[in-house]
């Protein structure tokens, strides 16, 4: 909700509106700022898992934290709820096919803030995902989740990640 209402603020203020999410590491005028931040290493010690896993479930969550049938129209005419639509965000149960880092179950659930800088997931749709814990406004409150500046990717789409993430193994084993 509190990311709503600064949405809306920069958005009445006439300034460019957030339809990319803010990058943590990645603000030149902030005094965190690391170049490397976003690399497939860094993002791969900073994650709890990273997967490869196929979506097989989404459950759209009210702004009352309970699951919501999606009813249409939703902001500016998109095909599901994009930023001022009242919903809370997105579950998604995650079928994981493997393992990179860490020990998740076998079904992880990745909750995605319904912002217009949200991650997408498609079900039926297979991805390799660096997975954090995330501290959402209630009544989500902590879930695990994506970063949306990160390398996080549909499976077709990660071959450089793959290729990466595979070299960081094959180091670690030496």
């Amino acid at each position: 909700m509190k990311m709503r209402l600064v949405v809306a603020a920069i958005e009445l203020a006439g300034g460019p509106t957030l339809a990319r999410a803010y990058c943590v590491g990645a603000d030149k005028t902030l005094p965190n700022f690391d170049p490397a931040y976003y690399s497939v290493s860094h993002e791969f010690e900073r994650s709890r898992y990273v997967i490869e896993g196929r979506v097989l479930r989404e459950v759209w969550i009210g702004d009352d934290g309970k699951p919501r049938p999606l009813k249409p129209p939703f902001q500016a005419g998109h095909s599901r709820p994009w930023g001022f639509d009242p919903y809370m965000g997105a579950y998604y149960d995650v079928q994981v096919t493997k393992i990179f880092r860490g020990r998740p179950t076998a079904v992880v659930r990745l909750f995605s803030q319904n912002s217009t800088a949200r991650f997408w997931l498609d079900v039926g749709q297979a991805y390799v995902m660096f997975v954090s814990d995330g501290d959402f406004d209630g009544p989500i409150g902590k879930s695990l989740t994506i970063d949306t500046c990160g390398n996080s990717r549909s499976l077709s789409g990660s071959v450089t990640s793959l290729g990466q993430l595979q070299s960081l193994l094959n180091g670690a084993r030496q």
